[in-house]
């Protein structure tokens, strides 16, 4: 059977929906063992200080109070970390489970009280006196810069965690030969995941075999066995992570964290089950965060067009402390590295700072750089087509990769192995329909009507060289195993556990076309690290490839034995067998077959039957690791109506091609975009973590952090062209991130091009009422006082 024609391709429906759906899904807070304890954490309410004293004796002597531990007692059996990776020059402070001396932003945790109930534990909470010596916050990521800043890691040099310059050729001579130069200067407001499952950690520690069962909500479990082992002290087999259900994670829940270590050390000191379950104010301050970018960039063109050069000045926010693993170095580094996109661009110069403040740490979230570095260039582009009197769409046609010129080596490095660049722009304007007759009828409601483009790269599927050549446990291959059970019924084991994105379902899928059985008789296992194989998490669009390409390795060589057992029953060469909807059949003879039931009852039962020469075993374990990276690519539009008047901005219709190889399931493709594009859009006009000038966050609740909902989202109209990637088992891409990448981009260049008419213009996401108002008024000649907050850019530099 061709995977063509198999079940690779269709739209079924998600084999892990019908038990979510009415309420059997398991997630970490639905599990409580037996004498459990509950666990409740004092966050400092001051962004810097010196920690004077603890006082914990009045909680202790509360009611239903077992345990108030502080740093002093969880450094005692607890290692610190800190994610450096092997970036050169990279620093960052060490971290702890509980703060240890200093606090250094608002909602890092400073002791742990575990009583009998969580509100017992609340209760108690207020009893913990802790004398703080507050000191001046950091909270501005350009101002830490600056020589004279305070320290927020003392035995640190500076605040500059990381800086490195990317690209090559002779930028100022593209520069100089320009027919024009055009600047902009971008913000991206400091944003979280928001996952409708906050984190959470079921402890349970068995004294007497030193073994530590965690049920946890997180994308990589068998990485942080690792990690866990290691700061904990305890052998990697002595340590068990469950994670059944997650319900979102988006890259957040890739992480150590300091109160999910605190956690099970409070359950190894009192030998007994701890849990904690996060609430929404706990996740708004410290979960990782994202998107803490100012960039300054500028492009040089020729009259007609053409890109001569381009360059870029990146300031990161990474907060208190460099995560472990994946480092607070990453998002900069990918918006400096993507930013030259699926265009041409000869010579490239991207300076990076990442600056270390007094926020909580910055980490990866779904798109890492891309929505920022596609912001960059997007409006670059608006803004040369404008200055030439170019349509937008042109400037970009012109620019675009061409079919015949890949594979393509970007500037940065980037190896584009396919593509349709062109392709996708020529689908996405097929789709739009826009007339100035559409545009004076909004003009007519007092409304400005805008159209914005983005062309886009993704990274997806990154391979061993993008973290675990550079010290991180985290690996490019994943391992699935595939069983077929004595009844002829199929078992997957998945090493990677899903959060949303029905990798269940597409397992079962992959497995269907190559082992040839059918999908209803096959049934998908994971989320435990001592039943599955070695997985290395799910993140950054890899699941597609990698552990599909694991799937689809296991389900050949079991059909191997399949096979090799068959044309002994069928007394038949196996070369002269095909396997099809469950049976094994003599090719050319239809009628001569033979069930896998029957073949798999003989390899469990009958093995008497069998010659000792054959591998009788059905149960394979296959493992794929893929290229060290994929690229898909897509054009998104946006069209929105801006109010002159209220400075809201309506998004009334969206539009996008994608292009991630072959779609093993087209529904949930579109799923991804889709919820892809909501959070693109949430942080083009609506997400925004915001920090005053004391570092203390005022948006810590979801009456403040707002977040897009149905009426504000039109239907997301998809269209797909599916260019197989060469380098992959399977020919797919990842697709997980594409809609978080271009839909800021879009929407923003759609905001301006309303706004030009008047000639107004936005920098800053999000995009609020008041930053329109504000653009429109000066555009009039009316002058606006600053507004405390407003994002300062980085000027160009010589870099490092």
């Amino acid at each position: 059977m061709s995977i063509t024609e198999g079940w690779v391709g269709r739209k079924v429906k998600r084999v892990e929906d019908p038990k979510i759906l009415v309420g059997r899904g398991r997630y970490a807070d639905d599990v409580t063992p037996s004498r459990c304890l509950h666990a409740a954490f004092v966050r400092s309410p001051v962004a810097h200080a010196v920690i004077k004293s603890v006082d914990v004796e009045a909680a202790r002597r509360a009611t239903g109070v077992a345990a108030v531990f502080t740093a002093a007692d969880l450094n005692e059996i607890c290692r610190s970390w800190k994610g450096l990776l092997d970036w050169p020059g990279l620093v960052s402070g060490d971290q702890r489970p509980l703060a240890t001396g200093k606090t250094r932003y608002v909602g890092e945790p400073v002791a742990i009280v575990v009583a009998a109930s969580r509100a017992l534990a609340e209760d108690a909470l207020e009893l913990v006196t802790i004398d703080y010596a507050e000191l001046g916050p950091v909270v501005d990521s350009i101002a830490a810069l600056d020589e004279d800043a305070p320290k927020v890691h003392d035995e640190l040099p500076s605040n500059l965690a990381f800086e490195m310059t990317f690209g090559s050729g002779d930028v100022e001579q593209a520069f100089a030969n320009a027919a024009a130069v055009v600047e902009t200067g971008v913000s991206t407001a400091r944003h979280t995941a928001v996952a409708m499952e906050p984190r959470g950690v079921v402890a349970e520690f068995d004294p007497s075999a030193r073994t530590l069962t965690i049920r946890l909500s997180t994308q990589a479990p068998h990485m942080l066995q690792s990690a866990f082992a290691e700061i904990l002290g305890l052998r990697e087999n002595n340590i068990r992570i469950i994670t059944e259900e997650v319900g979102g994670a988006f890259g957040m829940k890739a992480h150590v964290y300091p109160d999910e270590v605190a956690t099970c050390a409070a359950s190894i000191l009192l030998g007994r089950p701890v849990k904690w379950i996060q609430d929404r104010l706990e996740s708004l301050q410290s979960d990782t965060q994202a998107r803490d970018e100012r960039v300054v960039a500028a492009l040089a063109v020729a009259q007609d067009g053409q890109i001569l050069g381009l360059k870029a000045e990146v300031v990161s926010d990474g907060g208190a402390y460099s995560v472990y693993p994946r480092s607070m170095v990453t998002e900069g580094i990918q918006v400096a590295t993507i930013m030259p996109g699926p265009y041409r661009i000869p010579v490239y110069k991207g300076h990076l700072r990442v600056a270390i403040t007094n926020k909580a740490p910055l980490a990866v979230y779904r798109g890492v750089g891309h929505p920022v570095a596609i912001l960059a260039m997007e409006t670059l582009l608006d803004e040369a087509a404008r200055r030439l009197s170019i349509d937008p769409a042109e400037i970009r046609r012109r620019n675009l990769i061409r079919p015949d010129e890949l594979p393509y080596t970007s500037v940065t490095g980037h190896v584009y192995d396919s593509g349709s660049h062109q392709e996708s722009l020529e689908t996405l304007l097929g789709m739009l329909e826009i007339t100035p007759e559409r545009k004076a009828e909004a003009a007519a409601r007092g409304r400005l009507l805008g159209v914005g483009l983005a062309c886009f790269v993704e990274v997806t599927a990154p391979g061993v060289a993008f973290y675990g050549a550079r010290g991180a446990p985290i690996t490019a291959h994943d391992q699935v195993e595939v069983r077929v059970e004595p009844d002829g019924s199929v078992t997957v084991l998945l090493g990677t556990p899903g959060q949303g994105q029905g990798l269940h379902t597409t397992a079962a899928q992959v497995v269907a076309d190559h082992l040839g059985v059918p999908f209803e008789r096959i049934n998908v296992i994971s989320g435990d690290t001592t039943v599955v194989p070695h997985g290395t998490g799910v993140w950054a669009s890899r699941s597609a490839v990698v552990s599909s390409g694991a799937a689809a390795s296991a389900a050949r060589e079991v059909k191997e034995r399949m096979l090799a057992i068959a044309g002994h029953m069928l007394e038949v060469d196996p070369s002269d067998l095909e396997v099809s909807d469950g049976d094994v059949r003599v090719v050319g003879a239809p009628t001569v077959h033979i069930g896998i039931d029957d073949i798999a009852e003989v390899a469990h039962w009958r093995t008497h039957r069998l010659p000792p020469e054959l591998r009788i075993g059905l149960s394979v374990v296959g493992e794929y690791s893929g290229p060290n990276v994929t690229f898909n690519n897509g054009a998104h539009a946006a069209v929105v109506e801006v109010d002159t008047d209220s400075g809201l901005v309506h998004l009334i219709d969206y539009a996008c091609v994608e292009d991630c190889g072959v779609l093993i399931n087209p529904d949930i493709v579109d799923g991804q975009i889709r919820g892809g594009v909501a959070q693109g859009v949430g942080g083009a006009l609506y997400e925004r973590l915001y920090y005053d000038e004391n570092g203390q966050l005022l948006t810590s609740t979801l009456l403040d952090y707002l977040l897009p909902t149905a009426p504000e989202l039109p239907d997301v109209r998809i269209a797909h062209i599916e260019t197989p990637s060469p380098v992959t088992m399977l020919g797919v891409k990842g697709a997980g991130e594409a809609g978080a990448a271009g839909a800021p981009a879009a929407v923003h260049n759609a905001v301006n091009d309303a706004l030009s008419s008047v000639g107004a213009r936005v920098w800053h996401q999000p995009i609020t009422p008041e930053r329109v108002v504000r653009a429109l008024d000066e555009a009039a000649g009316l002058t606006w006082p600053e507004p405390p907050g407003t994002p300062g850019l980085p000027s160009f530099t010589e870099g490092p």
